[in-house]
């Protein structure tokens, strides 16, 4: 695709960030047995332990007379997959075609395939693109749209007022596209611009709390999290509030996290709605299974200064279980 662009610019240059240590009880990063398989145990110890990551430019690609078809952008011969493969596009409609003068793609395949990478990553990238045209992504999934009729990704749209809109077939007299993957200081601006919709719209918080936020999904394999409600009812007997993020609206979690001092959950997307509603210096703490471990929200939390902690589980025949008094521990080490 960049050999097919008629323009390509950069954005931003590259550049080096330095990544703070994680919040972690002695000795529980030698409790991981396996990496998630899109990281490195190299990479998860720098987010460990503290060092510098090499981050690229953002770089832009303009394309005259390109189609966004079936999840995927043409233009000139060449094709750049967006919806991710093994995520079925809606039903296809070959009319009516939109027609856009001016476009840029807000959509990411990382973002149209994990909810948490569409909070981190598709949500600044619509800032990003409404400055060079009006903001496309294809249809992501309908993610917990069964128990409210609208999905958490188009309550937030709403929410947090997003230059942003879903279509299938578009052809575009100019359009513009991004490399803006990587977690730079320029996406965490970004992100921070959303962060202070929120702290404007919902006002100062009535009084400081403490969330367990759940998962809410059945998890199999490395996964499936044994104690979680054990988990969730001894915290709970020390004064922290438990919401489960599949079963309430964006505005409930709005009203549940906003004000929290530390969140608290096992690792996995959920835990992508704390970066919109802690506040600076609040704190992050994901339990993490011992066979998939990743630190992935500390890429953003490091931008938006969030304290990050982890604990490690048990391994268990099938998933893990948490140590009650290690997530006790670890929450005393944030100092809050």
């Amino acid at each position: 695709m960049a050999d097919a662009a008629d323009k390509v610019w950069t954005v931003t240059s590259a550049e080096t960030l330095n990544t703070p240590p994680s919040i972690f009880l002695p000795g529980e990063f030698d409790k991981v047995l396996t990496v998630e398989g899109r990281t490195t145990t190299e990479i998860e110890a720098k987010r460990v332990h503290g060092g510098s990551f090499e981050r690229p430019p953002i770089m832009a690609y303009r394309y005259t007379n390109a189609f966004l078809y079936k999840g995927a952008v043409v233009a000139r011969g060449a094709e750049r997959r967006v919806l991710p493969y093994g995520v079925p596009p809606p039903p296809s409609h070959n009319f009516p075609v939109l027609t856009v003068g001016e476009g840029a793609l807000a959509g990411s395949y990382l973002g149209l395939q994990y909810f948490g990478h569409w909070l981190m990553d598709d949500t600044p990238l619509a800032l990003l693109a409404e400055q060079y045209g009006q903001p496309v992504s294809p249809s992501p999934p309908n993610w917990h749209a069964a128990h409210f009729g609208e999905s958490h990704i188009h309550a937030y749209a709403k929410f947090l007022d997003l230059p942003w809109r879903q279509e299938e077939n578009v052809f575009f007299k100019s359009l513009v596209m991004f490399d803006d993957e990587a977690f730079t200081t320029h996406k965490g601006a970004r992100l921070e611009t959303l962060r202070q919709r929120v702290f404007k719209r919902l006002g100062a918080p009535r009084k400081k709390k403490r969330v367990y936020i759940k998962r809410g999904i059945t998890d199999k394999g490395v996964r499936r999290f044994h104690n979680e409600d054990a988990v969730a009812a001894a915290l709970a007997e020390e004064g922290f509030d438990v919401i489960d993020s599949t079963k309430v609206s964006v505005e409930e979690i709005s009203q549940a996290l906003h004000g929290a001092e530390i969140i608290v959950g096992s690792e996995g997307s959920h835990q992508a709605h704390a970066l919109y509603f802690l506040p600076p210096g609040g704190a992050l703490l994901a339990i993490t299974p011992p066979d998939r471990f990743a630190t992935t929200h500390k890429c953003c939390t490091d931008l938006l200064n969030i304290q990050y902690g982890f604990t490690v589980g048990d391994a268990q025949e099938e998933g893990f279980s948490a140590n009650i008094d290690d997530v006790k521990r670890t929450i005393d080490l944030f100092g809050l």
